[in-house]
């Protein structure tokens, strides 16, 4: 590595340290910014993929979220799974069974890359069955550059968060995304909640998609459930007259769950 590539690297950590003083995450930052990953947005830098990384979005357990900019100064977001986390151990059933990472090799860094590649491969997915998600821009072992949702270094806000207008009509929406996942994309959130929905002008954002599954998924029927359980959930708690939640599934599958799926902890 050369003396530039270096003090590139300690420009980045140090950046985002003096960034993030004040918001007392700066442990956090560091573990996030190891060496290997910070070597990882210095390549991605220089081969056009990303111009500058800023300020972190978004903390969570298993990887942050930064601001930054593209080579054409769009805004971008940038999703680094930390690759020191334990909770990816509890993850793999998300994975198991998928065809798509068959040749997946056992081991923590293996599997935070096959986690990053899995969320990059399901957001594609989402957008080419008409839902509105993030759009992808490239994945390189534990970093995922997507479309950042927001305007002029805001990010929008989680539904949790969000004053909702017309939640009837959200309500419709995010029934009609669900049912569209399931019809042309052949594939189940699995964690879905207001949690993991951003509001842009009153339109929903769908978030947070690596562990969404295929329909051939051993558990896919029974995570489709939880995921009605969830919106219906919140939902009512608006005041939304929502549809019973046997219904709603028999909606969306066409057959109706049953009590082994209704009654399954995962």
């Amino acid at each position: 590595m050369s003396d530039k590539e270096i003090a590139s690297i300690d420009q980045l950590i140090d950046k985002n340290r003096i960034r993030e003083k004040d918001s007392g995450t700066l442990k956090t930052i560091e573990s996030v910014f190891d060496f290997q990953t910070s070597m990882l947005l210095v390549k991605m830098m220089n081969t056009g993929i990303l111009s500058d990384i800023g300020f972190c979005v978004s903390t969570g357990k298993e990887a942050n979220v930064y601001h930054g900019y593209g080579a054409e100064k769009e805004e971008l977001a940038i999703k680094i799974y930390r690759t020191a986390s334990a909770e990816f151990k509890k993850n793999w059933i998300y994975v198991q069974g998928d065809p798509r990472f068959k040749n997946y090799k056992k081991g923590t860094y293996s599997f935070i890359y096959t986690w990053a590649k899995k969320e990059f491969k399901n957001l594609k997915r989402m957008n080419n069955a008409g839902i509105r998600v993030p759009i992808p821009i490239a994945v390189q072992k534990n970093v995922l550059v997507m479309e950042f949702i927001g305007k002029n270094e805001k990010a929008a806000l989680l539904l949790k968060d969000s004053k909702v207008k017309k939640p009837h009509k959200l309500y419709a929406k995010i029934l009609d995304y669900m049912t569209k996942l399931y019809e042309k994309g052949n594939m189940i959130h699995a964690d879905l909640s207001e949690y993991n929905i951003i509001m842009v002008k009153n339109e929903p954002v769908i978030i947070d998609v690596s562990q969404a599954v295929l329909l051939d998924h051993p558990y896919a029927a029974a995570f489709l459930f939880r995921d009605i359980k969830n919106i219906n959930r919140y939902f009512g708690s608006l005041g939304v007259e929502i549809l019973p939640n046997e219904e709603l599934y028999e909606q969306i599958t066409d057959s109706p769950p049953s009590p082994k799926i209704q009654t399954l902890e995962i």
